[in-house]
C-alpha cells in the first residue's frame, strides 16, 4: 500500500511478533536508528485502533511474493 509519500509495512515472524510501520518519505538506516517508543497520550486512541488491526492481520506468501491478509 502506498499513499503519496507514505509507505505502510507489516512484518510478521509467525511467532506472535509483529511490526506495523508507517514511513513518510524514504526508509533509511538513520530513520530506523532514531526510532523511539511513542509516549504522547494524544496517540492513545489511534494506538488502540492499531492494536486491533495488527492483531487481525498477518503476512502470507503468494507465489514468492508477500502480501498482507
Amino acid at each position: 500500500m502506498n499513499n503519496d509519500n507514505y509507505k505502510f509495512i507489516l512484518a510478521d515472524d509467525h511467532k506472535g511478533n509483529k511490526a506495523l510501520v508507517v514511513i513518510k518519505g524514504e526508509l533509511s538506516t538513520d530513520l530506523v536508528g532514531n526510532a523511539k517508543t511513542i509516549t504522547d497520550t494524544r496517540f492513545n486512541a489511534v494506538a488502540d485502533q492499531l492494536k486491533k488491526i495488527i492483531d487481525s492481520v498477518s503476512v502470507i506468501e503468494k507465489d514468492g511474493d508477500q502480501s498482507c491478509n
